[in-house]
């Protein structure tokens, strides 16, 4: 029985896009669709965090551009960004790159911007010295934001 739950646990995280690692999982991981003329786009995903130790996530890589992590806030009423050194991931708890907060920020393409329906290695790297691979999915999801004011 042991055995069916494993299998079964891990053919779900193929189909659902979930990465594991000890005491953590990565899941929704997705890019926003951009115009071709696109100079960035932004990355999104969930990162669950069940161990009893905070992690920091430091920084994510692709052969698809160069990633910065950026934290976008209000600022005098105007949406601002800025490049931050890590997401911070708490014990037992989430940590979210999402529309106007957290994300990925990709740019200087190396395959041209990706197009709605690609789907785009991505690896995450943890300060503990834990890289996790995933794959995002380029997509429409969610509301529509302008980037391109912020490079």
């Amino acid at each position: 029985m042991r055995l069916k739950y494993v299998l079964f646990s891990l053919i779900l995280a193929a189909v659902s896009g979930s990465a594991f690692a000890k005491g953590f999982k990565v899941e929704d991981v997705w890019i926003r669709a951009m115009p071709p003329i696109s100079r960035v786009v932004p990355i999104y995903l969930t990162i669950e965090n069940s161990s009893q130790t905070p992690m920091k996530l430091m920084s994510i890589s692709s052969n698809w551009g160069h990633v910065e992590l950026h934290k976008s806030f209000m600022k005098k009423g105007m949406m601002r960004m800025e490049q931050v050194e890590f997401v911070a991931v708490p014990a037992n708890g989430v940590a979210k790159l999402e529309p106007e907060s957290f994300h990925g920020m990709m740019m200087d393409f190396t395959h041209g911007v990706p197009a709605k329906g690609d789907k785009v290695p991505l690896k995450l790297h943890f300060k503990n010295g834990e890289t996790i691979k995933v794959v995002a999915k380029v997509t429409m999801k969610g509301p529509a934001i302008d980037h391109s004011h912020h490079h």
